[in-house]
C-alpha cells in the first residue's frame, strides 16, 4: 500500500513538474530573501563587534577647544571611567595638485610610547609612526585605495597656513572610522577626504598645543553607565570650551554604522515577512487547489481501502518534496543574496574582516515556515474531501447553481453573449476561488514594486536635498567664525556669481526627557541658496523669534509646531534658551535644525559671524576656483555639490541598487509563479467542462478563450487591488527604513506601475501560451470519464 502511493507521489510530481517547478520558486524566492537578510545582518553585526572589541573601541568621546594636560588624571578619576586618552585633532587641508577641488583631511595624534591605546589601529600595510617621527603618518585605507597612496608616498598637509610633508608609513583602518565622513558632509568621499595619523609631536608643533589637547577619548569600566560620566565630563571641562561628550551611539562612524544595522535588522524582518507572507499564501491557495482538484483519485483510493491518515501522509509527502526543493533553491539563492550584499559593504564600511556566514537559525525558520504553510494548505484540502463517503466523493462536486447576477442586468444587450455569460458567472459562482487567485496576482504587484521603487526613492533624496534644499553647487567651512564680511570677497572671486553665509552653532536641544545633540544652521531670510522646505515643497524661512526642525528630529524629540524646545549653544558662553518650534521641514539627510542667523547670533553673543557659505559658482570657473581654495588658510573645507552627488549615488545608491536589483529578479519569479499556477490549475479543475464543451462543437480557440477570459478577468481585478497594496507596503517599508542618517520617501514613480504591471501581464501572456498548449492538446475521452 505504501509503495502504490510512493509510485504515484512520483507520478504526480513527473505529471505535474511544470507546477512543482514554480511552487517551489515560489518558496525559493521566500526562504531566500530571509536567509540572505538574516545572516546579511549577523555577518555584518559580528564583523563591526569583532573589531570594536579588539580595537578598544571607546565608549565616551569629547571635543574642545583648548585644555591643558594635567586635566587628564582629574578625567581619569571620574567615576565610571576605566582610561581616558587625550589628543589633538584637527581638520586641515591635503595638498593634491592632481586633484579637481581641494582635499580634506582630519589630523589625529596617537599616544605617547608606553600607552594601550584606545581606538587603536589596525595596519593593513607598512607601520605606524615611530615615537618621536614628526615626519610621517598613517593614512586611513579608504583614501589610500581611492588614489593609489602606498608606504613611502609623500602627502603634503597645509598646517596653519605652512605646507608641512609626510612619509606615508603605513595604511590602517580604525574603528573611529569604519564609516569616514568630512564633518557636515552624510557622504564619505574617500577621494576628497582622508584621516591622517601621526605622532603627538608633530601635533604639538603644528598646532602649537605643547602640553595641551583638544580631543578625548574615554573608555568605561565594565557595567558602568555613559550617562553620568558624560555629565562629569561636560562639568570638568565646559571652561575648556568643550562642545559637550557623546556616547559612542552619537559617534558619526557609528552612528551611521548603526543606522545601517538597524536597517538592515528592519530589512532582515519586513521584507523577508511581506516575501515569505505572499509565498506562503500561494503556497497554501496553490497546494489546496492541487489537491482539491484530485478528488476523484483521493476517493478512489479510499475506495480500495487506504486509511484517511496514509493519504494525508501521502499528500503532506508531495508537499515536503516541493518544499525541500523550493528551500535548497532558497538556500542556495540566499547565499549568493548574502554574498551579494556583503561584497557591496566592504567598500562601504572599512572593516578588518567582513565575512559572510550562513544563519543556521534562519534557514531552519525558512524551511519551518514553508513547511507549516503548506501543510496547512493540504489539510484544509483534504478535510473537504476525505469527510465524505468513497461513493459520494467520486461523483463530480455539486454543479453551481447559476443565476443571472448585477453585472448582467447592466450590461447592455449585445454584450451578452453565451461565451461572456459563462465566464462572468463561472467567476461569480467560485467566489473564495477567484478571490484567491485575484489576491495572489495582487500581490504579485507590490513584490514588483518593491524591488524597482528604491531607484526612485534615491531619485526623490537627491531632488529634495542636492536641488530643492542645498541650490548652491559649492560650499565652503571655517575653522571658526569670521565675519560676515568675509562674504563680500568670496563674491569677487573669479566665477562667482553668489555668494550667502551661514552660522553653524552645535547645540543640545531639549525637550522633557528627550534631549539631541545636533547643530543649528542660522540663515538670512532673503538667501536662495539654502532654503527648507515643508512636506509640500514649499520653502520656508526661518522665523525670527523660533526654530524650525527637521521632520525626523521633531519625531525624536516628540514636538510639533508651537511646541517650546530648550536650545543649549555647546560653544562660546554656552547659553540656554526657550524656543518654539516655528516649523517642520522635510529633509533626506541628517537630523538639523534652522533659525534666522541675525537671532543666533544674538543667542550666542558673537557679533555678525558666519561660519559656512554657500556658493553659485559658473561650472566652467569651479576647478580653479578649487585651486586656489587650496592655498587660503581660513578655510578649513570646501566640498562641490557635484562630486557630493556623485559620491552619494556611487556609496548609498550603489548599495541600495545592488538590494534591490536582487529583490525584483525574486519578485519576479514569484510573480510568474503566482499567474502561472492560477492558469494551470484553473485548467486542471476545468478540464472535465472544457472537454464537454470540446464535445458540443467548441474549437480550441474557443474554449481556451473561456479559460483564459476568466483569467484576464481576475487579472484585470488583480492589477489595481495590487497597485493600491503597493502605496501601502512602500510607506510603510519607507518608514520603517528611515534612520537619523537618511529619511527614504515613500515615492512611486508612474513608470515603476507601468514595469510592474507589464511584467505580471507578459507573465500572464508566457503562462497562456504554454497553457494554452495543454488546452489544445486536452484528452476529450480521459477528461470525460467520470463516474456518475
Amino acid at each position: 500500500m505504501v509503495s502504490l502511493l510512493n509510485r504515484k507521489l512520483w507520478r504526480d510530481i513527473g505529471a505535474m513538474r511544470g507546477q512543482v517547478i514554480t511552487i517551489a520558486l515560489l518558496v525559493a524566492a521566500g526562504v531566500a530573501v530571509f536567509v540572505g537578510s538574516v545572516s546579511t545582518y549577523q555577518s555584518l553585526r559580528a564583523g563591526c563587534e569583532l573589531f570594536y572589541a579588539e580595537a578598544r573601541f571607546p565608549q565616551v568621546f569629547v571635543t574642545l577647544k583648548r585644555a591643558p594636560l594635567t586635566l587628564v588624571a582629574r578625567l581619569n578619576a571620574v567615576a565610571g571611567v576605566l582610561a581616558a586618552e587625550p589628543r589633538i585633532v584637527r581638520e586641515v587641508i591635503v595638498d593634491a595638485p592632481a586633484a579637481a577641488q581641494p582635499v580634506s583631511a582630519r589630523l589625529v595624534s596617537l599616544s605617547r610610547a608606553g600607552d594601550e591605546p584606545l581606538a587603536r589601529l589596525h595596519l593593513r600595510r607598512g607601520t605606524a609612526p615611530a615615537p618621536g617621527d614628526a615626519r610621517s603618518a598613517a593614512v586611513n585605507e579608504a583614501f589610500a585605495d581611492a588614489n593609489g597612496v602606498k608606504p613611502g608616498d609623500e602627502i603634503r598637509v597645509l598646517l596653519n597656513g605652512r605646507l608641512q610633508a609626510f612619509r606615508v608609513s603605513g595604511i590602517a583602518l580604525s574603528p573611529e572610522y569604519v564609516y569616514a565622513v568630512r564633518p557636515g558632509l552624510p557622504i564619505p568621499d574617500d577621494r576628497l577626504y582622508a584621516i591622517l595619523w601621526v605622532d603627538r609631536s608633530a601635533a604639538e608643533a603644528a598646532f602649537d598645543m605643547k602640553g595641551a589637547f583638544n580631543d578625548a577619548v574615554v573608555a568605561l569600566a565594565p557595567g558602568a553607565d555613559a550617562q553620568p560620566v558624560i555629565e562629569e565630563l561636560d562639568r570638568l571641562l565646559e571652561p575648556y570650551g568643550s562642545i559637550g561628550a557623546i556616547a559612542r551611539r552619537d559617534q558619526p562612524s557609528n552612528r551611521f554604522l548603526e543606522d545601517e544595522l538597524n536597517q538592515q535588522k528592519v530589512m532582515s524582518i519586513t521584507i523577508p515577512i511581506i516575501f515569505f507572507g505572499v509565498a506562503a499564501f500561494l503556497l497554501n491557495s496553490a497546494l489546496g487547489r492541487l489537491v482539491a482538484a484530485q478528488r476523484e483519485q483521493i476517493a478512489a483510493l479510499k475506495a480500495l481501502g487506504f486509511p484517511t491518515s496514509a493519504l494525508t501522509l501521502h499528500y503532506l509527502a508531495l508537499m515536503l518534496v516541493i518544499v525541500l526543493i523550493g528551500s535548497a533553491l532558497g538556500i542556495v539563492g540566499g547565499l549568493g543574496f548574502g554574498q551579494a550584499m556583503i561584497t557591496s559593504y566592504h567598500g562601504f564600511f572599512r572593516l578588518p574582516e567582513l565575512p559572510f556566514r550562513l544563519a543556521p537559525g534562519a534557514i531552519r525558520a525558512g524551511v519551518a515556515i514553508s513547511t507549516a504553510a503548506g501543510s496547512l494548505g493540504v489539510i484544509t484540502a483534504l478535510q473537504a474531501v476525505v469527510g465524505l463517503a468513497p461513493a459520494e466523493a467520486m461523483r463530480p462536486a455539486v454543479p453551481m447553481g447559476f443565476r443571472r447576477s448585477w453585472i448582467e442586468r447592466i450590461m447592455p444587450g449585445g454584450a451578452r453573449r453565451p461565451r461572456w455569460m459563462m465566464m462572468l458567472r463561472n467567476v461569480a459562482g467560485r467566489p473564495f476561488r477567484s478571490l484567491f487567485t485575484v489576491v495572489g496576482i495582487a500581490f504579485a504587484v507590490p513584490m514588483m514594486v518593491l524591488g524597482i521603487f528604491w531607484r526612485d526613492a534615491i531619485g526623490e533624496m537627491i531632488e529634495l536635498q542636492f536641488n530643492l534644499v542645498e541650490r548652491g553647487n559649492a560650499s565652503i567651512t571655517f575653522p571658526h567664525p569670521v565675519d560676515r564680511a568675509v562674504l563680500r570677497d568670496l563674491a569677487r572671486q573669479p566665477g562667482v556669481l553668489l555668494a550667502e553665509g551661514q552660522r553653524i552653532v552645535p547645540v543640545r536641544l531639549r525637550a522633557g526627557q528627550r534631549s539631541y545633540l545636533t547643530s543649528v544652521i542660522g540663515l538670512a531670510a532673503a538667501d536662495e541658496l539654502r532654503r527648507p522646505h515643508d512636506a509640500a515643497r514649499r520653502p520656508i524661512v526661518a522665523a525670527p523669534d523660533g526654530i524650525t526642525l527637521t521632520r525626523r528630529l521633531a519625531e525624536r524629540l516628540a514636538l510639533s509646531a508651537g511646541d517650546l524646545v530648550t536650545v543649549e549653544a555647546m560653544e562660546g558662553r554656552r547659553r540656554r534658551r526657550d524656543v518654539p518650534v516655528s516649523a517642520i521641514v522635510d529633509e533626506a539627510i541628517g537630523m538639523a535644525a534652522y533659525m534666522d542667523i541675525d537671532t543666533l547670533n544674538r543667542f550666542t553673543g558673537e557679533g555678525k559671524v558666519i561660519s559656512a557659505a554657500s556658493l553659485h559658482v559658473d561650472p566652467a570657473a569651479l576647478p580653479a576656483l578649487g585651486a586656489r581654495f587650496k592655498n587660503l588658510p581660513m578655510i578649513e573645507s570646501v566640498s562641490m555639490k557635484a562630486y557630493a552627488v556623485a559620491s552619494f549615488i556611487d556609496k548609498i545608491a550603489g548599495l541600495v541598487f545592488v538590494t534591490a536589483g536582487i529583490l525584483t529578479g525574486f519578485a519576479a519569479i514569484i510573480t510568474v509563479g503566482v499567474v502561472y499556477n492560477s492558469a494551470r490549475i484553473s485548467l486542471q479543475e476545468r478540464a472535465w467542462e472544457l472537454a464537454s464543451l470540446r464535445v458540443l462543437g467548441f474549437t480550441r480557440g474557443e474554449v481556451a478563450g473561456i479559460l483564459f477570459g476568466e483569467f484576464a478577468l481576475e487579472i484585470a481585478l488583480g492589477i489595481p487591488l495590487g497597485l493600491l497594496l503597493s502605496r501601502g507596503i512602500i510607506a510603510l517599508i519607507a518608514r520603517l527604513h528611515s534612520s537619523e542618517s537618511f529619511q527614504i520617501p515613500g515615492v512611486i514613480a508612474p513608470r515603476t506601475y507601468l514595469i510592474a504591471t507589464a511584467v505580471v501581464l507578459a507573465s500572464a501572456a508566457i503562462s497562456a501560451i504554454i497553457v494554452r498548449r495543454r488546452v489544445d492538446r486536452l484528452d476529450l475521452v480521459a477528461a470525460l470519464k467520470t463516474r456518475e
